[in-house]
């Protein structure tokens, strides 16, 4: 298994160590309870240094992106972040990722860990015809995230007052613990975040440790992969391999907003088209169910009748609802908000009623 620039730090401080998407990664460090509403309530540190960073550079950069991604890169100005997909010619998602417009001609791609080497060559394949150069820059590259309410104040304190006017899905140059790094208001917690990248060759383990230690020092709190994916599902944000993977498209996993079927022909664009004219037969809904039961993924939802109308992508407790919550494909006819429904678990079936998403308001923008 793969490990992070962080790993020898999560060594030293006790970090409950599981593997995730080929990576050694922490879990916790203390409770995941407590990880979750330092988050929630004051701000949280993440080691996301297994995510995959790849650069696209060229005159035709933004022609080639045009062609591979399912939004808008041509609305982007230099400093800009945007949530996209990549799909293949049938419409399945190849991943979802965010592109950060570094200049005309040079774009950043930060895409799902275990998805990396599957990206790169993907879009090795498609740059036959195109003036771009590709580079995976994942080894070189570190990545942490900070957030929470708090997170503004301790960016403040570590990179200087103009951190503070910083607005969400943008990204500028600056420095943590003497180093230079990028921050980008960014994250997958719904809360005020940043997301601090160090570009560094050849080994960036001592300083991504220094900047790490940087801001813990300023009081954020070490925060695992339990926390995180509690907090991702209560914002219905989807996880690739759980809540969608090649098999499932934008429109039926509710990221119709990052699809822009307006713009010139792009890969799975036809596809996509004929799956809208045709109408939906499923998608994705969150339901609540009351006690800490947890619905997992693949768990069988049933309508009233005792039929299956769906399946569990993903299933957690909600510390702030004190309820469980879920997200699953359900046929359309049963996915009203309201409807109320059963979910099998170890054997018995359990009352789910489906409910307005996300789960927990947002504060990406605060």
């Amino acid at each position: 298994m793969k490990q992070t620039k962080l790993y020898h730090w999560h060594q030293q401080h006790k970090a409950r160590l599981i593997e995730f998407g080929g990576w050694l990664m922490p879990v916790q460090y203390s409770s995941i309870i407590d990880e979750y509403w330092a988050v929630r309530k004051k701000a949280g540190l993440f080691d996301i240094c297994h995510m995959g960073e790849i650069t696209v550079i060229g005159d035709q950069a933004e022609k080639f992106l045009q062609q591979v991604m399912t939004n808008d890169v041509s609305v982007m100005a230099p400093g800009d972040c945007l949530y996209s997909l990549m799909c293949y010619d049938h419409g399945g998602i190849v991943d979802d990722l965010f592109i950060n417009k570094i200049s005309r001609h040079n774009y950043l791609l930060v895409v799902n860990a275990a998805n990396t080497e599957k990206d790169y060559q993907y879009l090795m394949e498609q740059k036959s015809f195109y003036d771009v150069m590709l580079n995976d820059i994942s080894e070189s590259t570190s990545l942490i995230s900070l957030q929470g309410p708090g997170a503004r104040d301790i960016m403040v304190k570590l990179a200087g007052p103009e951190i503070a006017v910083l607005d969400y899905l943008h990204f500028a140059k600056g420095q943590v613990a003497g180093k230079p790094v990028t921050i980008s208001r960014t994250g997958y917690t719904g809360e005020l975040g940043y997301e601090i990248f160090y570009f560094a060759q050849p080994e960036p383990e001592p300083d991504t440790e220094k900047i790490w230690q940087s801001i813990i020092d300023q009081g954020a709190i070490p925060c695992g992969l339990g926390a995180r994916d509690i907090l991702r599902l209560e914002m219905k944000y989807s996880l690739y391999g759980n809540d969608i993977d090649q098999d499932t498209n934008p429109l039926k996993a509710g990221l119709d907003w990052a699809v822009k079927l307006e713009k010139d022909n792009f890969i799975g664009k036809t596809s996509l088209e004929q799956i809208k004219k045709a109408g939906l037969s499923r998608k994705l809904a969150g339901l609540t169910m009351q006690g800490r039961q947890i619905a997992r993924h693949g768990f069988h939802i049933f309508n009233q009748d005792g039929k299956i109308v769906g399946q569990v992508t993903s299933g957690t407790f909600s510390p702030t609802l004190a309820k469980s919550i879920c997200l699953g494909y359900i046929r359309l006819a049963e996915a009203a908000l309201d409807n109320k429904l059963n979910i099998e678990i170890r054997g018995e079936k359990y009352p789910a009623t489906i409910v307005k998403t996300p789960f927990v308001p947002s504060h990406v923008r605060d």
